[in-house]
């Protein structure tokens, strides 16, 4: 629904716009260089248009920018990645702020109405049309609201001229075309109002609280775009109207398209589509939306809410100064990045310490709409350690002001950068179209220049040897100066004694505690280089049709790789143990619930926190934990990094830390996820429905807190060690790599260790799981607000064995979400996201189900209720329309074919193309078992499933009811 809070004043380690950065001497001359240097951009109309004329940052030179004469911007981006797709976005410069009090939550409110009539497209017919062409609603096609834009997406399925004709079409009719019928508009209040009663949780009203307090004199807290209940249910068609009248306006106007086409065939189709529109009546002025009191004393706030986590904030403000983007700022913002990223490092090694009063912390700054610069301290804290949080994050920001960083420090940080750059150039060519249209997005605003990452790596290296300890130090404390007063803010689940005048004090008492000068670590190397010899090959297969080699190592390791173009310089490495979750059994259903965090106890060499700066600079990744039937990973590296991403994944293997560290904080976060395991209809089913519907399988349920705080790493050591040492290993590669460069990698290490079985244990005892034979009703309470509810309908079905049969159940569900999105949303106005599925086990044998689901006021859960088994009972009773089907089929097809041009699609049949080499065959014929499936085929599924006798109904409401 809405768009970040705050806009980012910086972008630290993106890679279209990693900011370069030197020494304060440098920045002097690049200023005045950039002052005499001749224009490195187009002077043109366009050029000035997107703020880029006057730059002496390069702008992208692939990128077609424009601006037509009624003052509408364009950017056209030709791009293969993904192959025969485009993405369309089209941004509006209005949101929440240019509502009047009348009006508030209509900005919102217009978004939902361009989905529901325009000129020549019928009111529910948008959607509809999209889905006979290929898109899923939500997936596909959707739009967001935030304080000041309104963003419409579209992300075609292929390249052809009718689908961007199509896309095109829909735009324009967005922009000048909407009826905003009354009718029509009656009709959709009870969707949004659906949609706010969902969002209105302790998340969103702590986001206001916090906004109220810091921002006062500004309309932010007031300005929610979901806007207010009594402006929703009574505003008329005219004050809507009026909002699109004046903001959706050509010059208010962006077009972006980036994706695999001709970009001056696209260019001419958007001068054709968009040069004849004009603006209606005046044009709406830019909201007012205050300022800040920068000389307002130092002040203190609490939330208190049981689900909320506890933590502190110190926020402080200045006003915002209007710079041009060019190298000299790029420099200066990324000396200043490199500090602040410093800070939530210390904060990060602190919140390891097996004593520490914090999980996490971090250092921000963010703009504000023009108006501010905020920088934010902040620590998620141990439940009801708030005073000892608020004075750590307060000391250690005056440990940095004071006494700066170390070499150490800053070479750690400049190594994360470099790394960020140089895959960003790497994969270049691989970019993803829908990350690069989203960035076009925010560059329409002008306040930073679109450039390749080659120009990013090349800014970078011209100035990062100059960037000392002593440079940083001074950026960071520049950065720091000229702040206002201190704004503290605590959140807490019980009330604080005291209040602010207490978490005043508590800062005040903190700012008397000296602060000593950060200590030069030393570094360490990586302990884990030699594993023994390498192992040998023994076993060297390849399956020609998917492209998958599978090599067995003497020691039994199983070794499955499949190289790919879709992502250059990507390569993913799946590791899989046997052993899992199934291990677990019903007498000790918690046997190996610490795994899931296994990572955390880090490696008898090294502590987690050592080895974030012994891989800084390196693309790896310290992941390691539980899934269903194995221990391990998945890991997103590079070639250069791969054998080293091995050799870290094969240490986990081989010498586990179970650190006491990385207990702690299990212990001190585990609390903190429990206390909002009721907050919400969503937390409550999310919770308990797994265990219900496993027939009360404690292995199934959600454990309680006190049995989880009660685990320690000698009893999960105890329960895994069998698996570490001896258990099957087979670990898929999928991406960018060669297949040598692969195994010899693997060789190196975990084809070094100690032989192992040569199988998984199927665990046959462990696998049994049946539905719940008690299909009574069942009621569950959550703690939010009494209106607030939701229903699931569960049938239980299969597991997923016999492909046809999934394919074509996965396609009724389809089915039967869209006539759920037609009763429930479009004709009753009862839900903002009903939703259907079907979930089939690939490993409990025979165990799955079908569900429907919304969420609904407290007063409708009967009716919704009825209209779900309506239309059970309408999908056992008669054929599908072919309509429909083909609304439901063409979606599904188009994902399913899109993913095949996915790593992450091939890695889930890539790591186990060894184990499970049967399940193959649903890469080669799943497209093909949905494009069969008839209307007869599911109308007899209907009648074998979704039977009511069969049927469990679980629904939550609140405790206020």
């Amino acid at each position: 629904m809405t768009s970040p809070i705050l806009r980012r004043a910086a972008t630290a380690l993106s890679a279209l716009a990693l900011l370069a950065v030197c020494s304060p001497p440098l920045l002097a001359k690049e200023a005045e260089r950039s002052a005499v240097a001749a224009a490195v951009n187009p002077q043109n109309d366009a050029a000035r248009a997107w703020n880029f004329a006057a730059s002496d940052v390069p702008v992208d030179p692939n990128i077609i920018f424009g601006v037509l004469p009624n003052g509408m911007k364009y950017a056209l981006l030709q791009n293969g990645t993904p192959k025969d797709s485009v993405v369309i976005r089209m941004r509006f410069d209005v949101g929440s702020f240019a509502e009047a009090e009348d009006q508030r939550g209509l900005a919102h409110f217009l978004e939902h109405m361009a989905f529901n009539g325009s000129t020549n497209v019928p009111e529910g017919e948008m959607t509809k049309l999209l889905e006979r062409k290929g898109l899923a609603f939500g997936a596909d096609t959707n739009a967001s609201t935030g304080f000041d834009e309104t963003i419409y997406k579209l992300n075609l399925p292929g390249a052809s001229d009718d689908l961007i004709d199509t896309g095109l079409m829909l735009m324009r009719e967005t922009a000048s075309e909407l009826t905003i019928d009354p009718a029509a508009v009656d009709r959709e209040r009870g969707v949004i109002l659906s949609e706010r009663r969902a969002r209105d949780t302790y998340q969103l009203r702590n986001v206001i609280d916090q906004l109220d307090f810091q921002m006062q004199g500004m309309k932010v807290a007031s300005r929610i775009p979901v806007g207010t209940e009594e402006v929703i249910r009574t505003a008329p068609a005219e004050r809507l109207r009026d909002l699109y009248d004046r903001y959706y306006r050509p010059e208010r106007a962006t077009l972006v398209i980036v994706g695999d086409f001709d970009p001056a065939a696209v260019e001419a189709k958007v001068k054709a589509r968009f040069a004849d529109w004009t603006g209606r009546g005046p044009a709406g002025a830019d909201p007012d939306i205050g300022t800040i009191d920068y000389d307002r004393a130092a002040a203190a706030d609490d939330f208190i809410d049981p689900a909320v986590q506890d933590s502190v904030t110190i926020a402080t403000f200045k006003p915002w100064v209007d710079e041009p983007d060019t190298r000299a700022k790029r420099a200066r913002n990324l000396a200043e990045e490199v500090g602040e990223a410093i800070v939530s490092r210390r904060l990060a090694k602190i919140a390891l310490a097996e004593d520490s009063p914090i999980l996490a912390g971090y250092f921000s700054e963010a703009a504000g709409w023009d108006i501010f610069d905020q920088v934010t301290m902040g620590a998620v804290a141990k439940e009801g350690a708030w005073r000892e949080a608020l004075a750590l994050i307060e000391q250690e920001f005056r440990r940095a002001r004071d006494h700066g960083f170390t070499e150490t420090e800053v070479a750690e940080q400049l190594a994360i950068r470099r790394t960020a750059l140089r895959n960003a150039v790497a994969g270049a060519s691989t970019r993803r179209s829908e990350a690069l249209a989203d960035r076009l997005v925010e560059a329409a605003e002008g306040k930073f220049v679109f450039v390749r990452p080659e120009t990013s790596q090349m800014l970078f290296e011209a100035v990062a040897p100059t960037l000392s300890a002593a440079a940083v130090s001074a950026a960071f404390r520049a950065r720091t100066e000229g702040l206002s007063a201190p704004l503290v803010r605590v959140t807490a689940k019980k009330p604080i004694e005291g209040g602010a005048d207490a978490i005043l004090a508590a800062l005040e008492a903190s700012t008397e505690v000296a602060v000593a000068p950060p200590t030069e670590s030393v570094g360490i190397a990586f302990a884990y280089e030699d594993f023994g010899e390498p192992g040998r090959v023994v076993a060297d297969d390849r399956i020609d049709d998917l492209g998958i080699r599978r090599v067995r190592f003497a020691n039994n390791v199983m070794l499955n790789i499949k190289t790919t173009d879709f992502q250059k310089d990507r390569v993913y490495l799946s590791l899989r143990v046997d052993g899992g979750n199934l291990l677990a059994t019903r007498d000790d259903p918690t046997r190996v619930s610490l795994a899931g965090s296994f990572s955390l106890g880090g490696l008898g060499m090294h502590g987690l926190d050592d080895l974030r700066s012994i891989l800084a600079g390196k693309t790896v990744s310290t992941s390691f934990g539980s899934d269903t039937d194995a221990f391990g990973a998945k890991a997103l590296t590079s070639p250069e990094d791969f054998a080293l991403q091995a050799k870290l994944m094969a240490a986990f293997v081989a010498d586990p830390g179970y650190r006491p560290d990385g207990l702690a904080l299990i212990r001190r976060y585990l609390p903190q996820q429990y206390a909002a395991n009721d907050a919400t209809p969503a937390a409550v089913l999310g919770r308990d429905a797994g265990g219900i519907l496993a027939n009360d399988d404690p292995r199934a349920q959600t454990p309680p807190l006190d049995h989880l705080l009660a685990l320690d790493w000698d009893q999960l050591r105890r329960a895994i060690s069998d698996s570490l040492v001896n258990g099957a290993i087979e670990i898929g590669v999928v991406g960018d790599i060669d297949e040598q460069a692969a195994i010899d990698a693997i060789a190196a290490s975990f084809g070094a260790l100690p032989e192992r079985r040569a199988a998984f244990d199927p665990r046959s005892e462990a696998r049994v799981r049946e539905f719940a034979v008690d299909r009574s009703e069942r009621t569950l309470i959550h703690k939010g607000p009494a209106e607030q509810a939701e229903i699931r309908v569960y049938w239980p079905a299969r597991d997923d064995s016999d492909l046809a049969e999934a394919m074509r159940l996965n396609l009724l569900a389809r089915v039967m979400q869209l006539m759920l999105t037609e009763e429930l949303r479009e004709r009753l106005g009862e839900s903002y996201s009903p939703g259907a599925g079907a979930s089939l086990s690939d490993e409990f044998p025979g165990y799955g189900h079908l569900f429907a689901s919304s969420n609904v006021d407290f007063q409708h859960l009967a009716t919704t209720r009825a209209a779900i088994f309506a239309i059970a009972k309408q999908l056992r009773d008669m054929p599908v329309d072919a309509d429909l089907l083909d609304r439901a089929r063409r979606p599904l097809v188009e994902a399913m074919v899109k993913a095949r041009r996915e790593n992450v699609y091939w890695l889930n049949y890539v790591a186990e193309a060894t184990s499970a080499a049967d399940r193959l065959d649903r890469s080669r014929n799943g497209i093909a078992e949905v494009e069969a499936a008839t209307v007869e085929e599911l109308q007899s599924l209907a009648r074998r499933y979704l039977t009511d006798d069969k049927a469990l109904v679980i629904k939550a409401v609140s405790d206020k009811v």
